[in-house]
C-alpha cells in the first residue's frame, strides 16, 4: 500500500487533522486537500518531500475516478434494489387482498345459500313435508326479486340520466337566450318560416 494511502487511512476518521483539510483553510504542498478525494497528487510532492511524476499523478487520479465510479454504481444499485423491494411488497399485499376478497365472497355466498336452504326447508315442512315445493317457491321468489330489482334499477337509472341530459340542454338554451336574445329553437323556427 502506498505511504500516502496509509497516511490517509489513519487520518480518515479525522480529516481536519490533515494540514489543508477541507474547511481548515490550510494548504498542503501548494494544493487544497479534499476530505472525500484526499490529495490527488496534483502538487509537486507527496507530503514526504519526494517529487511526484505526472504519470503517478494520473495514476492516482485514475484510482480516484474508479473509486467514485464504484461508489456511484453502489448507490444506484441500492436505489434500484429499494424500488424492486417496494414493487415486490406491493405485489404481495395485492395478492393478499385478492385472496381475502375471494375468502370474504365465499363466506357471504355460503351464508346466503344456508339462509335460502333453511327458508326452503321450513316452507317445505309447512307444505306437508314437500321440501321440493319449498325449494321451488323460494327459488322462484329469489329469482323474481332479483329480476324485479334489476328492471326497477335500470328504469330509475335511465330516467335519472335522461333528466340530467334534458336539464343540461335546457340550461344551455337559457344561457343562449340571455347572451344572444334567442336560443337554438328560435333560430330553427325562423329558418322554417323563411323557407
Amino acid at each position: 500500500m502506498d505511504s500516502r494511502v496509509k497516511s490517509r487511512v489513519t487520518a480518515y476518521g479525522d480529516p481536519a487533522a490533515q494540514p489543508g483539510a477541507a474547511g481548515a483553510g490550510g494548504e498542503h504542498g501548494g494544493s487544497q486537500y479534499s476530505a472525500s478525494l484526499g490529495n490527488v497528487g496534483l502538487d509537486s510532492d507527496n507530503g514526504h518531500g519526494e517529487a511526484v511524476s505526472p504519470a503517478e499523478a494520473f495514476k492516482e487520479v485514475g484510482t480516484r475516478l474508479a473509486e467514485v465510479k464504484e461508489f456511484a454504481s453502489y448507490y444506484l444499485a441500492a436505489k434500484l434494489d429499494g424500488i424492486k423491494v417496494s414493487f415486490r411488497n406491493l405485489g404481495i399485499y395485492a395478492a393478499l387482498g385478492i385472496v381475502g376478497l375471494i375468502a370474504l365472497s365465499a363466506v357471504i355466498a355460503t351464508s346466503v345459500v344456508l339462509l335460502l336452504v333453511g327458508i326452503a326447508w321450513g316452507l317445505g315442512d309447512l307444505l306437508w313435508d314437500k321440501y321440493w315445493l319449498g325449494a321451488l317457491i323460494v327459488g322462484l321468489l329469489v329469482l323474481g326479486g332479483i329480476a324485479g330489482g334489476v328492471i326497477f334499477g335500470l328504469r330509475r337509472l335511465t330516467n335519472t340520466f335522461r333528466k340530467q341530459l334534458v336539464q343540461k340542454y335546457e340550461n344551455r338554451q337559457r344561457e343562449q337566450r340571455i347572451n344572444f336574445g334567442e336560443d337554438v329553437r328560435g333560430r330553427r323556427e325562423d329558418a322554417r318560416q323563411g323557407a
